[in-house]
């Protein structure tokens, strides 16, 4: 395989992962790790992708808006895990707010058996859980604000600051340790910054892509939050940044 061919795949690759290590491309490729470096600094200097310690990255739009069915289908099998393990730590009597997101919608099927009080600011996941007898559910007033029939908005805002919760599973856009939890729309951001404040426990849930990512608009500093739990697929170095910042990192696991 010619230079420009290899890199043109490298590339590919990182776009579809988000993330490689130097391992994983000189399997695939069979060639030296030097080459493989070669490559990444000339694909960098080019600004297609970040070179990492062990790898590279994809270069990430702080705008970054997945489109419906990227989000039900992207880093699936992560979210499924992220999904059970957040479950776990659901217990009877609890009051949580679920936001609306693929994990939250994933962790239906795990609560049913809960005697629990839930309140969403979801479309999607109201429906779900008014079938379910042992759960209380609650839907936040306001705009319909995006695709994802999330309300959002100064109503919903206001509505959220009269209600206090034991736990809220928060998703985000990105999570980095030096700038804390962002997401890519102001109307999200304005109502997770609130959300944040009218909780006990703040657990972000969110997938490999979104560690160590910064997107359009903060939410806070890392302070804010209590845990985070993600997939084994999340980048290392940026863990260890997090967890010593005080905050407990869970890593969801397949079972074998």
């Amino acid at each position: 395989m010619i230079t420009e061919e290899r890199r043109k795949k490298i590339l590919e690759l990182v776009e579809k992962e988000g993330i490689v290590n130097l391992q994983q491309l000189t399997e695939a490729f069979h060639v030296s790790i030097y080459t493989i470096r070669r490559d990444l600094t000339d694909l960098e200097e080019k600004g297609l992708l970040k070179k990492t310690h062990g790898g590279a990255v994809r270069i990430e739009k702080t705008k970054w808006i997945p489109t419906m069915e990227e989000g039900k289908n992207e880093a699936l099998e992560e979210k499924k895990l992220i999904a059970a393990k957040a479950a776990q730590f659901v217990e009877n009597g609890d009051t949580i707010m679920l936001m609306g997101s693929t994990i939250g919608l994933l962790m239906i099927p795990m609560l049913r058996e809960k005697n629990i009080t839930i309140v969403t600011n979801s479309l999607n996941i109201a429906k779900e859980l008014s079938i379910l007898e042992t759960i209380e559910t609650i839907i936040i007033g306001g705009r319909i604000k995006n695709y994802k029939g999330n309300i959002l908005g100064s109503r919903a805002v206001n509505e959220l600051r009269n209600y206090h919760f034991d736990k809220a599973f928060i998703p985000c856009a990105g999570i980095k340790e030096d700038f804390g939890i962002s997401t890519s729309t102001i109307d999200s951001a304005d109502f997770l910054k609130t959300l944040l404040d009218c909780t006990r426990q703040n657990i972000v849930v969110a997938d490999y892509r979104k560690i160590g990512r910064v997107t359009f608009a903060k939410v806070g500093d890392l302070e804010k939050i209590d845990m985070l739990i993600t997939d084994e697929k999340a980048n290392k170095d940026e863990l260890h940044r997090i967890s010593r910042r005080g905050i407990l990192v869970e890593l969801a696991k397949k079972i074998l």
